[in-house]
């Protein structure tokens, strides 16, 4: 079914009203193009969001009292051959290794809640610290075979990204990254090829898009993918 560019809106503004469930709603990862207008769903909604940017800075934080660092993680081992769950183990294969812009790769499935109280709240899918810039990175992941839009991707990081204690992070983390003192914590996406936010990613990067490149520029969004080699794609 096609939806009108009104509609499309009209979707958007009831979804909006819960700020923190945003990237859940499922016009966020409508896509397509509008039956009158003929704009992507989600361009047309990055535009409308423009004006929300706000909004997500008044999210409430919560702190995770038991650590956000799970020691555990750097023993895991990895059977590829016997789940499905490929997203989660690539993230795995990456852990402790040096990515181009997103630095070491630290842990990855870091969680959120601090009691069951906290429905609705997921896991980051990797966090990085790049030496050379200070800046420790809240990834969300999209691996080859996922349908999700890059703009649920860019919600999806941006919202956890408010609502983690990050003074909390970086102390958590603090015997993999030193002293915390002067660390930027910034949001990201890393995507791989394969994946429809990948290609979405393409498009920007084609000159297509202009509103999600303008909504992640709001967001002081970063955007890494993974081929050969990791690459961070610029939003000039």
């Amino acid at each position: 079914m096609a939806y009108t560019k009104l509609e499309t809106i009209t979707e958007l503004k009831d979804s909006v009203k819960a700020i923190e469930n945003l990237y859940k709603a499922n016009c966020i990862n409508w896509t397509g193009i509008t039956a009158d207008t003929e704009e992507y769903y989600t361009e047309v909604i990055a535009d409308e969001l423009m004006s929300h940017i706000g909004d997500f800075s008044k999210l409430k934080v919560v702190t995770r009292k038991s650590s956000y660092y799970t020691k555990s993680h750097c023993k895991i081992q990895i059977d590829n051959c016997t789940s499905n769950r490929y997203e989660e183990h690539f993230a795995k294969r990456l852990t402790g290794l040096t990515l181009d812009g997103l630095g070491l790769i630290l842990d990855y499935q870091i969680p959120l809640k601090d009691t069951q109280d906290d429905k609705g709240l997921g896991k980051f899918d990797l966090i990085s610290y790049n030496q050379n810039s200070k800046t420790l990175f809240l990834i969300e992941l999209k691996y080859e075979g996922n349908s999700e839009t890059l703009l649920r991707a860019t919600l999806e990081s941006y919202t956890y990204f408010n609502i983690v204690d990050t003074a909390k992070l970086l102390s958590d983390y603090s015997e993999l990254i030193g002293d915390e003192n002067g660390i930027t914590v910034k949001p990201a996406v890393l995507v791989t090829s394969g994946c429809n936010a990948y290609n979405e990613l393409l498009d920007i990067k084609k000159g297509f898009r202009p509103y999600i490149k303008a909504l992640a520029k709001g967001f002081d969004m970063h955007y890494f993918t993974v081929e050969c080699l990791c690459q961070q794609v610029v939003l000039e």
